[in-house]
């Protein structure tokens, strides 16, 4: 009986182990020159882990996120006929002062932005972009959308913006390829991850390409996330993080081992 308290006391403090070694500050990974041989970035593809960094008290976090439970809505909503399906895809929230912003991405089966009340109970469609994240800046509210399958990949940044009490989109700028994550960096810049490239875009919307192929790009590796701290990137991602300083304009690739 002794024995089988023991060995459920070590499975348990191991498994609380593991759980807590799996956030880890991304300062502590190590910093590698980006691979180049194909046969090492191909197998980075099979990689069981899902990275996804974010931050917390100032820090940089990153997270094995593989197996995740999607996002969900903080209520329920009773779905018309015909928006269910689109309400199947994959969520982004943004809460509004009237209510709650959601951009369901559905991938090629298309995707749509909708308003929904704070109690769910009426919501109506805003438009059919596809939204990957939400995005402030300036104390206006922006969003990236779009879609990278086969060989198609395009995508933009839309604006936001309230009349007449109805919530309504514009087109704020075209981008080269599906853009998969954003963040804001220390001069006020959009710092976008696309399914190719890593972009910066400035007050004036003009854009300038950081990485043009990046390693996401030649192995696929499901980019899910962005932040900057300290004016460095971080992306998240199968595999890794991808690393790319903005002073030095150079890009390096973390791992935890």
């Amino acid at each position: 009986m002794k024995l089988n308290l023991l060995i459920i006391f070590t499975l348990l403090t191991l498994q609380n182990c593991l759980k807590q070694s799996d956030k880890k500050l991304i300062v502590n990974w190590y910093k590698y020159p980006i691979p180049t041989n194909p046969d090492t970035i191909k197998k980075y593809n099979f990689s069981p882990n899902e990275w996804h960094v974010y931050k917390k008290n100032d820090s940089a976090y990153v997270v094995d996120e593989k197996g995740s439970p999607p996002i969900q809505l903080p209520f329920k909503v009773k779905v018309k006929k015909a928006d269910r399906s689109v309400f199947l895809g994959r969520p982004s929230i943004m809460k509004v002062d009237d209510g709650y912003l959601v951009g369901f991405y559905r991938g090629e089966w298309g995707g749509a932005l909708y308003w929904v009340s704070k109690d769910g109970k009426k919501y109506y469609k805003i438009s059919d972009h596809e939204i990957v994240q939400f995005i402030n800046k300036d104390g206006k509210l922006y969003a990236i959308e779009g879609l990278a399958h086969l060989n198609m990949s395009e995508g933009s940044i839309i604006k936001i913006y309230k009349s007449n009490n109805v919530w309504m989109v514009k087109d704020y700028l075209k981008l080269s390829t599906a853009p998969e994550a954003v963040a804001i960096d220390d001069h006020n810049n959009f710092i976008i991850i696309t399914s190719k490239s890593l972009l910066k875009v400035d007050n004036n919307a003009k854009t300038s390409t950081l990485i043009n192929k990046g390693i996401w790009w030649y192995a696929a590796l499901n980019t899910n996330s962005l932040i900057i701290k300290n004016n460095i990137v971080y992306a998240g991602m199968r595999a890794g993080v991808c690393e790319y300083d903005l002073n030095a304009e150079k890009e390096y690739w973390l791992l935890p081992y």
